[in-house]
């Protein structure tokens, strides 16, 4: 008898809470439903002072559970009304255009939002949303400090205690970002897009002065994404592209540029000489970012760029005529010239192969270098720094032609009007023979035989216009051969004579000689205008070459004369001193 009415009991229990479930549910479809719309609706374009206004479709609401499901739910901004605006209130520069098929919002604690005024979701998932973000011009601010941080934080509705959201979700969204903030806009567009935010919190204690937007994390990935670049020759494409505000990081992955035509059609297409290049990089990954700045006002500040496995071919069709008129750029031009504010205060290059082609004839000349690493410091343009006088230095180790190792240091002073820089190497030992494949497809030359013992540049000093310093080219055992294609009995008896000249008159066997005698090199070279700092660099290492083997131009004799001169005198006042 009492089982009996246990379970009569429990029966009765069970039916009282399938009824209050029903009924909830009831009034959750049809009276919380338009009271949410309605409270939605209006908070929103409250809140953001008519900036934002929100239309929603159905509303799908199980209040037992506290699950909220929207179908049809867009938040659209007015760009009129924030430039409009924007001078008299604090509003953030990044506004956002969301359309969303479906919209769950899962635990909502409705007790706790109607008693104690607070919001509490355990997480809020978008599905295949369509998100456009606008970046806007920022006006001049009065109080820069405050207003920033009212920008990079969400605002507490009036009425509410606390907004509490465990996880944000954006899942398989497309976007599209629009630079408004310049003269002219630019407009990108990202296929697939998944955002992962944690524990956005919005109370009176947390502003967004350290959370950004007062989340502990903003995990925002970017899939494949490729687009080609303004002058129509070149691709631009992306295998992921991710960024973390808890860690200040940025990555990209499988990093491309990319010709659109091959080598031979590259330069006829342009109709003047340039360079076709192919980059690949398998990881880039900025780290220690000042993402606040970089979202807000477009600045770029990174304590460190590492490059992960950068393969870089270059190839310049010397046949074809240059560009009339065109003088490229300095570096220091370069870096000074940018619009926006870079500052990275090291890079990183691990593991780097870099191959160079130059054609004048059937066949190109080909250099190549690979287990490339370097370091560089301070790459920037902020004006502060280069009117304080900032080095920026670039040390690096690579093998040419995978076998002789070159070390390189280059200090640039960014500052400096007349862009000036030094530079100086170490290599070796190398077999010279190695050097052919370039040396014979761009000269009528060949190395026989020899073997670098060691090649040192120890300072070059050089600027926007001249290139000046010393190079020590030690090795033993050197022949070198002039080549005539033109093979009739005069070039032969010529080509015989020049040899012979080249290897018995004037290049050394070995230097030093057998008797310690060394023949150092002068550099000196005046800068092309039309060509770039790597042709400037290396015709400038060249001259000193020619200078060892007795090839000097009139301005290398000249300084030869006046070091000769000036050692001469140095030596005399010695002697009077020791006398």
């Amino acid at each position: 008898m009492k089982a009996k009415l246990f379970l009569k009991i429990i029966l009765g229990l069970l039916a009282v809470v399938v009824l209050l479930a029903g009924i909830s549910f009831a009034i959750g479809y049809f009276y919380y439903g338009k009271i949410l719309r309605k409270y939605l609706t209006e908070t929103v374009s409250q809140e953001s002072q008519g900036l934002y206004r929100v239309e929603i479709g159905d509303i799908f609401l199980n209040a037992a559970l506290g699950d909220v499901t929207i179908d049809r739910f867009s938040l659209l901004p007015d760009t009129a009304f924030y430039r409009a605006h924007s001078n008299t209130d604090t509003l953030s520069p990044l506004l956002i255009r969301l359309n969303i098929k479906q919209f769950r919002i899962r635990g909502l604690h409705l007790m706790e939002m109607v008693m104690k005024r607070k919001v509490d979701v355990t997480r809020i998932r978008f599905i295949r949303p369509e998100v456009v973000v606008f970046r806007m011009k920022i006006p001049p601010m009065t109080n820069e400090g405050k207003d920033k941080e009212k920008m990079m934080s969400i605002p507490l509705p009036k009425g509410l205690v606390s907004i509490e959201v465990g996880e944000f979700l954006v899942e398989n969204a497309k976007l599209d970002f629009v630079d408004c903030s310049r003269d002219s806009i630019t407009s990108n567009s990202f296929p697939v897009c998944n955002i992962v935010i944690k524990h956005i919190l919005v109370d009176s204690a947390h502003q967004g002065k350290r959370r950004l937007f007062n989340a502990d994390d903003i995990r925002i990935t970017l899939g494949a994404y490729s687009l080609p670049l303004k002058n129509g020759m070149n691709k631009l494409s992306f295998g992921e592209i991710g960024l973390s505000t808890a860690s200040g990081e940025v990555y990209i992955r499988d990093f491309h540029l990319e010709p659109l035509y091959n080598k031979h059609d590259y330069t006829r297409k342009l109709g003047y000489q340039t360079d076709w290049m192919d980059i690949q990089i398998s990881n880039l990954r900025f780290q220690r970012m000042n993402l606040r700045s970089l979202l807000f006002e477009g600045k770029m500040h990174a304590g460190l760029l590492e490059i992960d496995t950068l393969a870089l071919e270059d190839y310049r069709d010397k046949r074809i005529a240059p560009r009339p008129g065109f003088k490229p750029p300095m570096p220091q031009d370069g870096i000074r010239k940018l619009k926006t504010y870079l500052r990275i205060d090291t890079v990183l290059l691990k593991n780097g192969t870099a191959r160079y082609a130059e054609q004048t004839g059937a066949v190109p000349g080909t250099i190549f270098f690979d287990k490339m690493n370097a370091i560089f410091t301070g790459l920037t343009n902020d004006s502060l720094l280069l009117n304080a006088g900032l080095v920026s230095e670039l040390n690096g180790t690579a093998y040419m032609m995978g076998k002789g190792k070159l070390d390189a240091t280059v200090r640039f002073n960014f500052g400096d009007k007349r862009n000036s820089f030094t530079f100086s190497a170490r290599m070796g030992p190398i077999d010279l023979v190695a050097i052919n494949p370039m040396l014979s497809n761009l000269l009528p030359a060949r190395v026989v035989s020899g073997q670098l013992k060691r090649l040192e540049v120890p300072m070059v000093f050089a600027n926007n216009d001249v290139a000046k310093g010393k190079l020590l080219f030690y090795y033993n055992d050197l022949s070198v051969e002039v080549l005539d294609k033109k093979q009739t009995t005069w070039t032969k008896i010529k080509t015989g004579v020049i040899n012979f000249a080249a290897n018995d008159l004037i290049v050394n066997n070995d230097n030093p000689t057998k008797t310690g005698k060394m023949k150092t090199g002068t550099i000196f070279f005046e800068r092309a205008k039309d060509k770039g700092i790597i042709n400037f660099v290396w015709k400038s290492a060249l001259s000193g070459l020619k200078s060892t083997m007795g090839f000097n131009s009139k301005a290398q004799k000249e300084m030869i004369r006046d070091e000769k001169q000036q050692t001469k005198q140095h030596q005399q006042e010695k002697k009077q001193k020791q006398k």
